[in-house]
C-alpha cells in the first residue's frame, strides 16, 4: 500500500488526480473509550461491498498508466507510450490488472500487453477482510479474518501481552481485498497485492527516466 499512496499523493500534488482513497481503506473505526480499546466494523452498503471496492481500485491502478505516460512526456521522454508498454509487458501483475480492468476478455485486450494474463484468464475470487497486530513481537500475532461480500457489524476490544509489554488492539493493520484466481480456480494473488506491485512499477518507470518523487 505504500507505493499506491506515494504515487497517488504525487498525482494529487500535481493536481492530475483527486481520487479519495478513504473508500478503499476504511471499513473499520477505532474504539478508544474508557477501558475499551479495539475496533468497530461498519455495516456495508451495496456500493461498499469488498469486490466492488477491489474493482474500483483495479480500474484506478490501470488508469494510472495514462498519468505515467503524461508525466514522462512532460519530462521530454520520447515515445512515452512505447516506454510504458515495455514495463507493462514485463509485469505479470499489471497484465492481470489490465485484463480485469477491461472485464470482457473478448474486447479491449492487447495480446502484447496481456500475454501472460490471456493464458491464465484471471478473475475475481472470494473477497475478504484481514486484520493483524503486526507489531506484536511473536510469530503468533492477534489476527481477525472475515470472508464474504457482506460484513457483519461487530465490535472487538482487548489487548495482548508478551512479558511486561502490552499491545492494545487499536494498532491492527487492515487489508480489504479479493483473491485473484486463474481459470482453474487456483489463487494467483489478491487485488490489493497486485495493485501495490503495479504502483511499484509505475514509480520505477518514472524514477528510471529521471522523475523524482
Amino acid at each position: 500500500m505504500q507505493a499506491l499512496l506515494k504515487f497517488t499523493n504525487f498525482l494529487k500534488d500535481r493536481r492530475y488526480a483527486l481520487e479519495d482513497l478513504e473508500r478503499f481503506t476504511e471499513l473499520v473505526e477505532s474504539i478508544k473509550q474508557d477501558d475499551r480499546c479495539g475496533y468497530r466494523m461498519k455495516p456495508l452498503t451495496q456500493a461498499d461491498r469488498v469486490t466492488q471496492r477491489c474493482r474500483a481500485l483495479i480500474h484506478y491502478t490501470w488508469h494510472c498508466q495514462d498519468y505515467v505516460k503524461r508525466i514522462l512526456s512532460e519530462h521530454g521522454v520520447v515515445d512515452a507510450d512505447r516506454v510504458v508498454n515495455q514495463y507493462i509487458e514485463a509485469s505479470s501483475a499489471i497484465q492481470v490488472i489490465s485484463y480485469l480492468a477491461n472485464e470482457n476478455k473478448h474486447a479491449g485486450i492487447d495480446p502484447k500487453k496481456q500475454k501472460w494474463a490471456l493464458e491464465v484468464e484471471p478473475r475475481f475470487g472470494k473477497p475478504f477482510v484481514y486484520g493483524s497486530l503486526q507489531k506484536f513481537p511473536h510469530r503468533m500475532k492477534p489476527t481477525i479474518m472475515i470472508w464474504g461480500e457482506s460484513l457483519p457489524e461487530f465490535e472487538f476490544t482487548g489487548a495482548a501481552g508478551v512479558g511486561d509489554q502490552t499491545f492494545q488492539f487499536t494498532d491492527f493493520e487492515w487489508l480489504y481485498s479479493c483473491n485473484i484466481e486463474d481459470k482453474a480456480g487456483k489463487p494467483i494473488g489478491n487485488a490489493w497485492g497486485m495493485c501495490e506491485m503495479a504502483f511499484q512499477t509505475w514509480l520505477k518507470t518514472l524514477a528510471d527516466h529521471g522523475v523524482a518523487i
